[in-house]
């Protein structure tokens, strides 16, 4: 199952940040970070290799577990 765009919301809130603020340290729009979060769009493998690095975990935790239920 592909828990992607819960886990992009799930990241921003545990770090504390705006939609607006996630996208700034991620040099993306805030519209795209919303439409990632809403599965209007999938985000590309840089995206995916940014936000990796950004909470430390691999990109296949980040797209296959449900972050919410693990210890970060």
């Amino acid at each position: 199952m592909n828990y992607l765009s819960k886990n992009i919301k799930y990241i921003r809130v545990l770090k504390g940040v705006s939609q607006e603020q996630l996208a700034e340290d991620l040099k993306v729009s805030r519209s795209r970070i919303s439409s990632y979060e809403d599965k209007r769009a999938s985000p590309p493998i840089d995206f995916l290799i940014n936000l990796s690095a950004y909470i430390n975990i691999s990109m296949d935790i980040l797209i296959k577990k449900k972050l919410d239920t693990l210890e970060l």
